[in-house]
């Protein structure tokens, strides 16, 4: 995978964070039964999802396809 799609984890006053890339160069899925979050502002080229994908920020750019399955949910908060 590419780095921005990778996910890095640190350790900060032993708590676990997560951050993500602004501009990701790979598509985004998100399979059935899976809760993923990214953080905005955020762009990707492709987003399919068939679980539950929350955006924070208000701000998701896909700049070719978002496909939303009949059971997946888009929360943008």
């Amino acid at each position: 995978m590419t780095r921005a799609v990778d996910m890095a984890n640190l350790m900060v006053a032993g708590e676990v964070l997560s951050s993500n890339e602004d501009v990701f160069e790979g598509d985004l899925t998100v399979d059935a039964n899976t809760n993923k979050i990214v953080a905005g502002p955020v762009t990707i080229p492709n987003v399919t999802i068939n679980g539950n994908l929350s955006v924070l920020c208000r701000s998701l750019t896909v700049t070719n396809t978002l496909t939303i399955a009949s059971a997946g949910k888009l929360f943008i908060k």
